[in-house]
């Protein structure tokens, strides 16, 4: 995949735009013509940056209430996400409002294609976090202050639409301009964001199984036209000019004593228990003779015994922000097949862990020993829900992905095994509360769609 690089336009280019857009109460309406000789290739790499940043800032939180990782500073209480918030509707949705407008203007249907796919992910990230959010009515500029919140079932329909607006813009034959060095991710190899834009749509049909319908069968088709391996995954790779911010902050940030997460007790127990291959790949001693985790509920905790330091695989400066891979793929293949293919859900699972056994650099030996072990299923016949929402939610180390599964699977016990939610919030985390510049500017809208912490999203009745 392509490193991040920022040639010194980009760089103005985000100075501009932080500058005229970063007031509190423009969150959602700044005017997206309000920069208007902004090329297609200056902002798309804006928006792909910003995309990748969502993923860190929903996963650094979001992942305390999965409990891959805890806080030195005790259990979460209710949390706002708002950087997150504003990184999705100023850096991300707003231009990519002003890209796929331009290209449509230039008839460019190959930034089209890229800027609905970065839009549905976009789009996906904010429902899966907040629930309701503006959409149809937002990004108009002072056309609309005060935009209406669209209910989740609205934005997953919206989210349904561009990727298959996005499949049809990409196979246009012909296209004024296409993207090349200004994509960070897949370099503007086309082919690739197809198979994007179908793993995501596998994904989010997915989430939607309960909901009845075509959702697993929809989501199965979808995942046989993403992505067929590794090399095909939609990550941003950063280098040590632009350093990944999980290098930042926690590891940096840690071992000079300014702490903040670090791998959580639960998730340390799971790869350490299995004897799994990959915990001293994701995972730290800190100078212990053993790995631990951080249990942040518990008060008499020993925080000191714990670290995330710059040489775990996600925190190093140039490691990726991994946003959609072929390793999820696959174990969305196998829990969508599970109960009426189970000789394909396990195929599918056994290439999910493969994929994550390699994308971590896993030795092929302890790999195998691993596959072998008995915390794989052994057959079909043997595999559940458990196994792969296990393998799953191990492979997606600091991917918000896992937060939707936790709440898909409303955290249950019998299938995350050792699973302990403590009852300090009145029930696991269901949802981010909206920002409180959001209640400031559009408190009429805001107030009809809260809801309570722990309210189940729509997506999971």
């Amino acid at each position: 995949m392509k490193y991040l690089f920022y040639k010194t336009g980009l760089v103005l280019l985000l100075v501009v735009l932080v500058q005229t857009s970063c007031d509190k109460y423009l969150d959602v309406n700044t005017d997206p013509n309000r920069v208007t000789a902004v090329s297609l290739s200056s902002l798309l790499p804006t928006a792909i940056e910003g995309l990748s940043t969502a993923h860190y800032q929903i996963a650094f939180t979001s992942g305390q209430a999965s409990h891959q990782i805890d806080s030195y500073f005790g259990y979460y209480e209710e949390f706002t996400m708002t950087s997150a918030w504003t990184t999705l509707y100023l850096r991300c949705m707003n231009n990519l409002t002003q890209l796929i407008d331009q290209a449509e203007e230039s008839n460019a249907p190959h930034y089209v294609g890229v800027g609905k796919v970065l839009m549905a992910a976009s789009l996906g990230l904010a429902t899966d976090t907040w629930e309701s959010a503006p959409y149809s009515e937002a990004l108009q500029g002072s056309e609309n202050l005060t935009p209406a919140y669209d209910s989740q079932e609205a934005l997953y329909t919206q989210i349904d639409r561009l990727l298959s607006d996005a499949i049809n813009s990409l196979q246009a034959p012909s296209s004024v301009f296409s993207p090349g060095d200004d994509d960070l991710i897949y370099d503007g190899d086309l082919d690739s964001w197809l198979k994007a834009a179908n793993a995501l749509k596998a994904r989010y049909n997915l989430h939607l199984m309960k909901k009845g319908g075509n959702y697993a069968s929809n989501a199965l088709t979808a995942a046989g036209a993403g992505f067929s391996s590794n090399a095909d995954d939609m990550q941003l790779t950063y280098n040590p000019v632009n350093k990944n911010p999980w290098h930042i902050t926690p590891a940096l940030a840690n071992n000079t004593g300014n702490l903040s997460i670090t791998h959580a007790g639960f998730f340390i127990d799971l790869l350490r228990d299995n004897n799994d291959p990959r915990l001293p790949v994701l995972a730290d001693k800190g100078g212990n003779t053993e790995y631990y985790g951080l249990t942040s509920y518990d008060p008499d905790d020993d925080a000191s015994t714990v670290d995330f330091t710059e040489d775990t695989w996600h925190s190093r400066e140039s490691a990726p922000v991994l946003m959609c891979t072929y390793a999820e793929l696959k174990f969305i293949e196998a829990e969508a097949a599970l109960p009426t293919d189970a000789p394909r859900a396990y195929s599918a699972y056994l290439a999910g862990i493969n994929a994550s056994m390699e994308k971590f650099g896993i030795d092929a030996m302890a790999a195998t020993d691993y596959l072998m072990s008995g915390a794989v299923a052994a057959d079909a016949n043997s595999l559940t829900l458990g196994h792969i929402m296990r393998e799953k939610y191990i492979a997606l180390f600091l991917n918000p992905e896992v937060w939707v599964d936790m709440r898909r699977q409303g955290y249950s016990t019998g299938i995350y095994t050792g699973l302990f939610i403590p009852d300090q919030n009145n029930g696991p985390a269901q949802r981010a509360q909206y920002p409180q510049s959001e209640f400031n500017r559009n408190g009429t809208e805001v107030n009809k769609v809260k809801k309570g912490f722990t309210e189940t999203m729509w997506r999971d009745q």
